[in-house]
């Protein structure tokens, strides 16, 4: 009788303890009490660590503790990916991730995670398109001259790309395979000595980011003929897109995700979310994402998890139908 007597207490204390605001509140929301650590796949000095800087200082303010950048370079961003993906799944990790180790190379060769379901994503942060630029040597103004010029010389007109397996190589493929054409892939150690030798003539063709290219076409050392988003770029205006120029759907661009560990309780994502929305709208980070030619993507979480789906199967496609391999 007694211990009847007691379980109705303890059922009616819950009851009245679940309906209680507080409660509920307290089920619903997340505030972070330590240090959070913001993983970034790359060394410093480079575009990810200067979009990383940018957001620590601003998401600090929103989360009211610090956010310290973990540098963990190495395999492309994949050991920094794989960082988040073994740590606790309590908030206090974060990975700004590119599409490089979550879309391209888990399509090329085996890594310790797999993107589609190793991770919890918290939002796009933002996408950046490339430009197709070519030496001003080159007879070709739009990207229909360039490819006719590509078809005639089949093999023979060479693009270069900062390095095997990156966004501006991927980009080059899916525009060979879109347009059967064939063009000669050439990689580069980076953006920059890739840039240098289209400026000096060793290769015809080039895939930039949109930053370094400004400069580079309106002093006359390159001509640009084509974006590779689905809409123009304001920094270049007048460059049409590769869709508008008879390749309709393509679309290739480098683009950021935060991303945490599978498993991470919802209130705890969504005040990520809003962490990260928050800083987007800033106006220095806004200022500063919009002068590299990104577009911001301010959004739910959803967003993010998609486009790492469309992607990889994206790029998964065009590596297996061009035979692609690299390291």
């Amino acid at each position: 009788m007694f211990s009847r007597l007691l379980w109705k207490v303890v059922v009616a204390g819950s009851a009245f303890l679940l309906g209680a605001p507080g409660f509920l509140h307290a089920q619903e929301s997340w505030s972070p009490t330590r240090p959070l650590r913001l993983v970034l796949g790359y060394t410093p000095g480079g575009a990810a660590d200067a979009v990383a800087r940018d957001l620590a200082p601003v998401m600090e303010k929103a989360l009211g503790q610090p956010v310290v950048v973990d540098y963990r370079p190495g395999a492309g961003g994949a050991i920094g990916a794989e960082a988040v993906k073994t740590a606790a799944p309590d908030g206090y990790t974060l990975g700004l991730i590119d599409g490089a180790p979550l879309t391209i190379i888990p399509n090329a060769r085996k890594v310790p995670y797999d993107p589609r379901s190793d991770f919890s994503y918290l939002g796009v942060v933002s996408k950046s398109p490339l430009v197709v630029l070519v030496n001003p040597s080159v007879p070709a103004r739009t990207l229909p001259e360039l490819l006719a010029l590509a078809r005639a010389q089949p093999g023979q007109l060479a693009y270069s790309s900062s390095g095997n397996g990156t966004i501006h190589h991927l980009a080059g493929e899916l525009l060979k395979a879109a347009s059967h054409s064939d063009l000669m892939h050439v990689p580069y150690k980076g953006a920059a000595p890739a840039m240098n030798d289209l400026m000096g003539g060793a290769v015809a063709v080039s895939f930039a980011t949109i930053a370094p290219a400004v400069p580079v076409v309106q002093g006359g050392r390159a001509r640009a003929i084509a974006v590779t988003s689905a809409r123009e770029v304001p920094a270049l205006p007048g460059v049409k897109t590769v869709a508008a120029q008879g390749l309709p759907g393509y679309d290739a661009q480098g683009w950021f995700v935060l991303a945490a560990p599978k498993g991470l309780p919802a209130p705890v994502v969504r005040r990520l979310n809003a962490a990260l929305n928050a800083a987007l709208q800033t106006p220095a980070v806004r200022e500063r994402l919009l002068a590299t030619g990104s577009d911001i993507e301010a959004g739910p979480p959803e967003a993010a998890a998609e486009l790492v789906a469309t992607d990889f199967r994206k790029w998964g496609q065009v590596i297996r139908e061009q035979q692609l391999h690299f390291d």
